[in-house]
């Protein structure tokens, strides 16, 4: 799911008992000043959201990383059990961004 050509964002989440890496899906309401991958997935977890949602995921027991991963269509989590978010890469590999944001970030 795009929204405005947004960026699709593969991420790696991160809770007490588990490794989450997907396909983040971007809530269809929100609107970004900024569209710099970056600032978008701080507007996501701080925009007062209590759920996001990945698609094509797979789920890592962290306690136990021997246990074959679990695999996903689809998997909504509670921001609340979320320790870290990272983005791993920006979908589709042919997504650009003005340098220019980059610039006005720090001023």
């Amino acid at each position: 799911m795009r929204m405005n050509d947004l960026p699709r964002m593969q991420v790696l989440i991160t809770t007490n008992e588990q490794q989450i890496e997907g396909e983040l899906l971007l809530p269809e309401n929100m609107r970004f000043s900024n569209t710099i991958p970056d600032n978008m997935l701080f507007y996501i977890l701080n925009g007062g959201y209590q759920f996001i949602t990945i698609k094509n995921c797979e789920v890592k027991d962290r306690k136990n990383l021997a246990f074959r991963p679990d695999k996903s269509p689809q998997l909504h989590i509670n921001i609340s059990c979320v320790m870290t978010v990272q983005i791993i890469e920006i979908l589709p590999d042919d997504f650009e961004y003005d340098e220019d944001d980059y610039d006005s970030v720090g001023k």
